[in-house]
């Protein structure tokens, strides 16, 4: 028995002195007065970036005659700030930004007759710096650490080329995903992806899937929100994770073209383009690619069954098990939209994306059973043959007015997606004579799982500004799915395939969500506080058709969000946040059908899964916009969690999904932007977090709980005649999922890039996993249940790519909202 299982509980009293240390030396700093006198005059002003786009998140430093920072504050999302509080006298303003020249002003006269002082709109122009005789501008830094997020410029990085959009998640600091494509932020599992910021209503499988059809040429950025406000829907206990796909802004004709090509243990190859025309009031743009990836892994099993029923002693059988699986995987992106300006307060966008590919999981599995003296009982020889396909088509209209009154907006989406995915399954398997069976057993088994899901979602959202220091937002949001999923297995007997009743299962699943938001964010003199509130109405109805068993489930729920936040003089930030969210059990968890692997392993749902709910704390603290701290605390109620169980009678071993009593986690963690060298930057993660899980009920009293630590770094290299390099490299320590432990791993990758042809086309060269450390093993000791599992992925690789740039160069003024991210949905994002 592993000494993370069954361990004596944590003292509350540690994890009490924890929260409460880090909440009293929060709110010391939040209780800090400025030592200034205090009047009613007002400083105000407006920040662009060099395309007069707003830039938001700006350091705003106040200095006296002297040159001293005397208040400090940050602009918000349409680029606008605002000190209050000042005495008569003279003063400048001091910006900064990372990526940009800082700017200092020239000095002004503040006095008592003047209540308040407008200043002229200020423009910064980005970071230039020559090396080696080369004039190299400074472009977005691969990370960027705000407040409520964190963003990773994909297309800034050589290192993204080649992969897929999971792949590049695997690369985010403190995002993890597992073999089976499970994302965990931060130690916590339960994160919702979105893709230009809309949820993608599929299952964990569908959604993996659809993430390893996408490739890195298509992804603009990757948005990672740990504690999202009251205006996304509360779907996703640890955060969001938001991926946005590129799209153009340039001003007239432009477009890139990519081709890339390599191999690790197969070959992966793959080209697309994107194309934009963009004039005063028309924005047509499209997007294809397609990609090529072939892949071998290998699984080993060691499965352990006792007479007794529990494992501990002496075991009676033991079963292990290796497979080598090849999965070669094709797939089609496209993207095709147009943004009509119809006059200059109101646009119309129309957005199709697609995503089609195939699948093939061919796999030979070896499972050899053995008694306690090595004599072996059976040996079983499977082939896995499956041919799996999908098409994914999601359809946007979508409405934008601009009222006369500054930062008041209205948008409105609808949205139709239909996922279809197919599986083909052929399970055949030799078991090799023995003194039971001199010639030998035979068994042949195949499937047919023909799963449609239709997806319909409205949203309506309204932005305002309520005199200068109030925000207002508010929405409605309604959202249907349907999905029908017909699993049909026959079996081959005395040369006719037979209807297989006991594994076959149709199931279909419907659910409805009716969701209203209101936020509100105020600026005060010295704090900025924003509160959120959403409600949403949940519908659901799950008919097992095959048994003629029906559940349904009908709740209201509500979900407050907080967030304070204060600037301290010109380089500090403080701010706390708060939120309830929720998980809902996926309809392929809920389905209870089987998958099988081998006719000794499989995989089913529960139709018996509860919605899982969080609370979750969070105080960060940010110095001079490069370093943030945070500290954090979550617990989470009836957490989903797979679990593995085993039939000993019949040598079996199954997962599936079941709730857990709680989930607790806590950390810290820390984010470092440094400048070394004017040639090398880098970002830097540690995040150090403790997860316990507790369990009751059907799957027995246990408590699994261990200290974890995980690290990114990024580090990008700039040298003359347009030569760069980047380097990254991760670690995860050993971590407790459910009843089971996950044992360390690593990787680290490198890549390197030359600009030719005046900047225009790039050659990238990438080398991923270099030591083929990224190994995925699991221990698992509960109740009957001892198994060991290693799972070798081929993560290392070789890749070769070639892009190129033509059109214009000029950039568009971005039009002013009050909701940045609305913006992006409106337009498709990006």
């Amino acid at each position: 028995m592993p000494k993370n299982l069954f361990i004596t509980p944590v003292k509350k009293s540690i994890t009490t002195k924890f929260i409460h240390y880090a909440l009293v030396q929060f709110f010391f700093l939040l209780a800090m007065n400025d030592t200034y006198a205090q009047t009613n005059q007002t400083v105000k002003g407006i920040v662009f970036t060099y395309d007069d786009s707003a830039l938001e998140y700006a350091s705003i430093a106040l200095q006296d005659a002297d040159g001293k920072t005397i208040k400090g504050t940050l602009t918000d999302s349409l680029g606008q700030f605002s000190i209050s509080g000042i005495i008569s006298g003279r003063y400048r303003i001091k910006v900064s930004s990372m990526g940009y020249i800082e700017y200092t002003g020239e000095f002004f006269q503040i006095s008592i007759q003047n209540k308040e002082t407008i200043l002229a709109a200020i423009k910064l122009q980005e970071d230039a710096k020559t090396l080696n005789a080369v004039n190299i501008v400074a472009q977005k830094n691969v990370i960027e650490q705000g407040l409520d997020k964190m963003t990773i410029n994909v297309e800034n990085s050589i290192l993204s080329e080649g992969n897929t959009a999971l792949e590049l998640l695997q690369r985010a600091p403190g995002v993890k995903v597992d073999e089976d494509g499970k994302i965990s932020l931060k130690g916590r599992p339960g994160v919702n992806v979105m893709i230009n910021g809309k949820l993608t209503y599929l299952s964990p499988t569908e959604l993996g899937v659809l993430l390893k059809g996408t490739n890195s040429s298509s992804v603009s950025k990757i948005e990672i929100m740990s504690n999202p406000s009251a205006k996304y829907d509360a779907a996703g206990n640890a955060g969001m994770i938001n991926i946005i796909m590129k799209k153009n802004q340039l001003k007239g004709l432009n477009g890139s073209v990519t081709v890339n090509g390599g191999s690790g243990r197969n070959a992966r190859y793959g080209s697309g383009f994107n194309l934009n025309y963009k004039n005063a009031g028309l924005n047509v743009f499209g997007s294809y690619n397609y990609a090529y990836r072939g892949e071998t892994e290998y699984l080993d099993f060691s499965r352990r069954f006792y007479l007794n029923g529990v494992a501990v002693g002496n075991y009676d059988r033991i079963s292990n098990q290796h497979t080598k699986t090849r999965e070669p995987l094709n797939t089609n992106n496209f993207r095709l939209g147009a943004d009509l300006d119809l006059d200059k307060s109101n646009t119309v966008g129309f957005l199709v994306n697609g995503n089609i590919g195939k699948y093939l999981h061919n796999s030979n599995t070896i499972n050899n059973l053995k008694d306690f003296s090595g004599a072996t009982i059976s040996d079983l020889q499977t082939t896995n043959y499956d041919q799996q396909s999908w098409k994914n088509i999601t359809y946007n209209l979508n409405y934008q007015h601009k009222f006369n009154k500054d930062g008041q907006s209205l948008s409105a989406d609808l949205d139709y997606a239909s996922n279809s995915f197919t599986s083909n399954l052929n399970l055949d398997t030799y078991t090799l004579p023995n003194s039971l069976n001199p010639s030998g057993i035979t068994t042949n088994r195949k499937g047919y799982v023909p799963a449609k899901t239709d997806v319909y979602v409205a949203k309506i959202d309204f932005a305002d500004k309520w005199g200068e220091k109030l925000k207002f937002e508010s929405g409605l949001k309604s959202s249907s799915v349907t999905s029908d999923n017909n699993l049909v297995y026959q079996n081959l007997e005395q040369g006719n395939w037979v209807y297989d009743a006991a594994s076959s299962n149709y199931f279909v699943y419907k659910e409805q969500i009716h969701a209203a938001y209101v936020n509100l964010n105020q600026e005060f003199k010295k704090i900025n506080i924003q509160l959120g509130l959403r409600g949403e109405y949940t519908n659901t109805l799950g008919n097992q058709v095959t048994t003629n068993t029906t559940f349904k489930r009908n709740y209201f729920q509500l979900f407050p969000n907080l967030a304070i936040s204060k600037p301290i003089g010109e380089n500090n930030q403080v701010q706390l946040a708060f939120s309830r969210r929720v998980q809902r059990p996926d309809y392929g968890d809920l389905n209870p059908f089987r998958v099988f692997r081998d006719p000794l392993l499989y995989y089913e749902g529960n139709p018996n899964l509860r919605p899982e709910l969080t609370q979750n704390f969070v105080a960060s603290y940010v110095f001079k916009q490069k370093y943030t701290a945070s500290i954090n605390y979550s617990r989470t109620k009836d957490v989903i969690t797979w679990i593995t169980g085993q039939i000993d009678n019949i040598n079996t071993t199954f997962e599936s999904p079941q709730n857990l009593k709680s989930l607790t986690n806590y950390g810290v963690s820390f984010t470092g932007q440094t400048n070394y060298f004017s040639w090398w930057s880098a970002t830097n993660f540690v995040n150090l977090f403790r997860n316990k899980y507790e369990g009751d009920g059907a799957i027995g009293n246990f408590s699994n709980s261990r200290m974890s630590f995980s690290a990114n770094t990024q580090n990008s290299f700039k040298a003359g005649n347009g030569y760069s390099f980047e380097l990254n490299a991760y670690f995860n320590s050993a971590s407790v999922y459910g009843t089971s432990l996950e044992k360390s791993y690593h990787a680290v990758s490198a890549a390197f890039q030359k600009s030719l042809l005046n900047d225009k086309a790039s050659l990238k060269l990438l080398f991923n996993d270099i030591f083929q450390s990224s190994q995925y093993k699991h221990v698992t000791r509960y109740q009957n249940v001892d198994m060991n599992s290693h799972v070798n992925v081929d993560g290392r690789r070789l890749i070769l790519s070639f892009s190129y740039r033509f059109g214009n160069s000029f950039a568009q003024k971005e039009r002013k909202t009050g909701s940045k991210d609305e913006l992006n949905r409106v337009k498709g994002g990006g």
